[in-house]
């Protein structure tokens, strides 16, 4: 066993190390998370110095915020219905995405309506929406059913840079406007007054704005190469194509194969299930359910940690609220980081039972320190440390199961997309309504979507265990012309040829 493993894990590193132009490409994504975790993340810290810019409060903010989810929620939804663009023009729609969010974060940081912030953040969000379909896209084209160590690489960086976004903020924020955060918490009613009378130069965060907005230009740049390499690469594949095209149309095995491939619309469950229509629509939905409460989940807790820690009860000072986010993002970034170096040795499968044995405790955790011992300052920088780490991996390695599980083509990487996006703003708009009320149900709402989520991974689980008995069941007399097969010797490859042929004999 021992010697088996190992081999394996080396086989698996072969496959990373054997293909160094898509580790450059994965490398690049790496730093493309990093500048959107950059980009996404610094309105957290400034958000008292862009609602005294724009002459709002805190509610109007909270507007802002819900426009950029609807702009991540309308990208991905442009995505699912321009599917082939996405497949072909990727790295294309990264350049675009980039380009947006550049033009929209050095406008933010000037904005004097909020109008014009609802604008930019809607523009904000679609960026994100474009950057998650086209990188996303990319790391399952280039490494199949391997992708889940590029995913957890790749989003790696996220966290990165909201860790960076929240340090190179700092310096330009002052003493007393961080202070007026406590005062807006205490007295909702003077909270207009409150971030309008902020003494500070609101000018100080164009600095950090315009630095990363010069940071999206260059990532839009190197996409911009990659982009004219792909499409240089893709005309020369096009070319050889055509030369064989002859010796292939003669051939009339590969014409009706050719035909019988291109039956299944791109848009059917029949594609994403691998030629079984019921079982890619069940699958489907359950995974866009799964992702509304992983995605949600892991928005919503990152976006009103701070704020709950702000709690009084706590006694925890702004800047110490400051440093248990930081700590979150670099918990976050490991469990990212320990998920990428684990998947390369292990199935995406095991790795995610691991990641969810720990969100299960996770939210006991919770439970019982919420509503039967209490929360200290301690215990709560603990378990927002321990929520990062158990969340970070959870929706690189879900992408990577997906693509195990079904085939993965852009439609449905959107809606799994819009699923997310939905989640965000749901749970946002709950998240919210709980903290005016009681803050205490806010730790209760993270534990409601690790169970949900918990129980929809489950049911996915069961209902492809299903489908690959029947499968096996009715192919198996087709290939052994009714001899005993194990199991274990019957593979996905064997099983897709079984499906061939039981189909050229129905026909």
């Amino acid at each position: 066993m021992t010697k088996e493993s190992s081999e394996q894990s080396q086989s698996g590193i072969k496959i990373y190390t054997s293909n160094p132009w898509n580790l450059i490409k994965s490398g690049f994504l790496v730093l493309t998370w990093i500048v959107l975790g950059i980009h996404l993340e610094l309105v957290g810290p400034t958000m008292g110095i862009l609602a005294s810019n724009a002459n709002i409060d805190y509610s109007g903010m909270g507007s802002a915020l819900a426009s950029r989810g609807a702009g991540y929620l309308i990208a991905n939804i442009c995505g699912a219905f321009l599917q082939n663009i996405v497949k072909k023009h990727s790295e294309g729609i990264l350049v675009c995405a980039f380009i947006l969010a550049a033009i929209a974060v050095f406008g933010t940081s000037l904005v004097t309506s909020l109008i014009l912030m609802c604008i930019l953040f809607f523009i904000q969000g679609a960026a994100q929406g474009l950057t998650d379909l086209g990188g996303t896209n990319i790391l399952l084209t280039m490494w199949g059913a391997h992708a889940a160590a590029p995913l957890n690489t790749a989003h790696l960086g996220y966290g990165i840079g909201a860790v960076i976004a929240n340090l190179l903020v700092r310096p330009f924020l002052s003493q007393r406007s961080l202070s007026k955060d406590t005062t807006n918490n205490t007295k909702l009613n003077e909270t207009f007054e409150s971030v309008h009378s902020i003494p500070t130069k609101n000018s100080s965060i164009v600095v950090p704005y315009s630095i990363t907005a010069v940071l999206c230009l260059l990532i839009a740049v190197g996409h911009l190469f990659f982009y004219i390499r792909e499409q240089k690469s893709q005309r020369e594949r096009l070319e050889i194509q055509q030369v064989d095209y002859t010796a292939v149309s003669t051939n009339p095995l590969n014409t009706t194969h050719t035909i019988d491939k291109d039956k299944s619309s791109p848009y059917s469950p029949r594609t994403c299930g691998r030629g079984f229509f019921q079982y890619g629509l069940i699958l489907s939905i359950i995974f866009v359910i799964y992702t509304f409460f992983i995605g949600g989940n892991d928005q919503t807790f990152s976006k009103f940690f701070f704020s709950y820690v702000k709690q009084d009860k706590f006694n925890i000072s702004t800047q110490g609220a400051s440093w248990a986010t930081i700590l979150y993002w670099l918990s976050y970034s490991i469990g990212r980081l320990i998920a990428a170096i684990i998947s390369v040795f292990l199935s995406v499968d095991i790795c995610l039972n691991i990641v969810w044995c720990g969100g299960f405790c996770l939210a006991l955790a919770w439970l019982i320190f919420v509503w039967v011992i209490g929360l200290t300052s301690t215990s709560l920088f603990i378990l927002g440390s321990a929520t990062g780490l158990v969340f970070s991996p959870i929706f690189p390695l879900s992408f990577g199961y997906f693509n195990q599980k079904l085939n993965v083509v852009p439609i449905l990487i959107a809606l799994l997309l819009c699923g997310s996006a939905v989640g965000a703003i749901t749970l946002q708009k709950i998240a919210g309504f709980i903290m005016d009320r009681n803050l205490k149900h806010f730790p209760t709402l993270l534990i409601v979507c690790l169970l949900m989520s918990i129980i929809f991974y489950l049911i996915s689980y069961v209902v492809y265990s299903i489908h690959k008995r029947k499968s096996l069941s009715n192919a198996r007399p087709s290939v052994t012309g009714g001899a005993a097969l194990s199991p274990e010797n019957f593979n996905e490859e064997e099983q897709q040829m079984a499906t061939y042929l039981r189909d050229n004999q129905d026909t």
